[in-house]
């Protein structure tokens, strides 16, 4: 029987081989089951992974595993990977969708059906802070691309990982159909998920008289400048698609995705600067979407309040 791509650069399993390793997964999966319904919703899942399977062989990759509602795939050379992300996001317009896809290059150790190693972690990571429609890769990822591919880069932020003493320089690869403001995006969307547990945890933003509360009713909320934006930004500070919160876990985690940054000010602490990446929303304080937090009558300020009843 044939091997894949990346069995036959196999030498010993114990041994670490480099390899670039891509996280695609599909955005915002549980309100697509919430709009079409449980048998549409896994009906289209499986035609979409199907097609980015079919993505990842084309471009001499190999799938390792299938994660829910997305895949990892490896490949010899960056640039297979890089074409391969390309080529997944030119699909999503046949599915009405959005897909996240990060990509990183470095040495995994390769057992049965699985690659270990850090580079996995950093790999997943980059996917877990794209936002639905974009490809994020890693300085190593970006440094093993061809010239024509690494012009079709952008530098974005460094993001702090676990694990990592220095964070990791970040890049934004652009399709043929981005255009450069795309960049600069944010929506704010919600889904709604059945109670569970006693603990009534809310979380309380508000911005110029609009106020909405979180919990396990309403758990997630993206912010933005878009005119879609649950809860609009109206600063040009502010991206369009600039930052979610989600419910998980009986606590809220801010999430930024924005060219500038989130600025976070709670009682005495140090402000916090998040750049692509996450914090849990404590206690109470000021966000600032795009620029530091002065006062509360700024146009880019929220106020948060964190309760539990």
């Amino acid at each position: 029987m044939a091997c894949s791509p990346v069995e036959r650069i196999s030498v010993l399993p114990s041994l670490e081989k480099p390899l670039a390793l891509l996280f695609v997964d599909i955005a915002d999966s549980t309100m697509l089951y919430e709009r079409v319904g449980n048998v549409t919703a896994a009906a289209l899942t499986q035609r979409v992974l199907a097609h980015l399977r079919r993505l990842v062989e084309d471009n001499r990759g190999g799938v390792i595993k299938s994660l829910g509602d997305g895949l990892l795939a490896a490949f010899p050379l960056c640039d297979d990977s890089a074409r391969t992300a390309c080529a997944m996001i030119g699909i999503e317009g046949q599915y009405g969708l959005r897909l996240r896809i990060g990509i990183h290059f470095g040495s995994v150790i390769e057992g049965v059906g699985d690659l270990y190693g850090d580079a996995c972690n950093v790999a997943a990571r980059v996917q877990q802070i794209a936002r639905p429609g974009e490809i994020l890769a890693t300085q190593a990822l970006v440094e093993g691309l061809s010239p024509d591919l690494r012009g079709r880069t952008k530098p974005l932020s460094n993001v702090a990982m676990k694990g990592k003493t220095a964070p990791i320089p970040v890049h934004r690869i652009r399709t043929g159909d981005d255009a450069e403001d795309a960049i600069d995006s944010t929506t704010l969307g919600f889904s709604l998920v059945s109670e569970v547990g006693r603990r009534m945890v809310t979380l309380h933003l508000a911005y110029r008289g609009q106020d909405i509360t979180l919990s396990q009713a309403l758990t997630r909320v993206t912010i933005g400048r878009e005119d879609s934006s649950g809860l609009r930004i109206a600063s040009r500070q502010t991206s369009r698609q600039h930052a979610v919160v989600d419910f998980t876990r009986e606590s809220f985690l801010l999430t930024d995705h924005s060219t500038n940054g989130t600025f976070i000010r709670s009682g005495g602490s140090p402000p916090l600067v998040l750049r692509r990446d996450a914090t849990k929303l404590v206690g109470s304080g000021l966000i600032g979407f795009g620029a530091e937090v002065l006062d509360e009558g700024q146009d880019h300020v929220v106020a948060f309040r964190a309760e539990l009843a």
